[in-house]
């Protein structure tokens, strides 16, 4: 399931094309399709249906068919003037609400290879089911390692 405002779909079609994806335009039209279709992941732009991607994200966490499925927040081109620290404070927002991740889309320019690292990590999600927690019980693994002591450091 993908909701994202208009102007987003086509980069998200372009991107994600060979997907089954289905756009939808409102949050009730959302809650509708998640009682009645399978959704394996779900896109959920920052500022769809007037802004209510928390609204969304909630529900479809309180959903007993979707509690586990990975559920990305896009932050679109140009960020809507948003500052840095706003964009930080919804990227420990939504992974709060239980969303695997935001995707700035800042980050990823719109070219081949900008849409194809987006491809790889929405197709690595649903590969593993969104759940990224079999990641921290690989304690051999140093990249993890050196997540963890960064992320150590920062409380500290």
């Amino acid at each position: 399931m993908v909701a994202v405002r208009p102007e987003g779909a086509e980069r998200v079609q372009r991107v994600l094309g060979y997907h089954d994806l289905v756009f939808v335009r409102d949050h009730d039209q959302a809650m509708r399709l998640l009682d009645e279709e399978g959704f394996r992941m779900a896109i959920i732009a920052v500022h769809f249906d007037e802004s209510q991607m928390f609204a969304l994200l909630g529900d479809i966490r309180l959903h007993s068919g979707y509690r586990k499925i990975p559920v990305v927040i896009l932050l679109g081109p140009g960020r809507y003037a948003l500052s840095d620290v706003a964009v930080e404070a919804i990227d420990h927002a939504v992974k709060a609400m239980g969303a695997n991740g935001l995707l700035d889309m800042e980050h990823f320019p719109d070219t081949e290879e900008g849409n194809a690292r987006i491809c790889r990590i929405v197709d690595y999600l649903i590969l593993i089911d969104g759940d990224l927690q079999h990641i921290a019980r690989e304690t051999g693994d140093p990249v993890v390692a050196s997540v963890a002591e960064r992320r150590r450091s920062r409380a500290g």
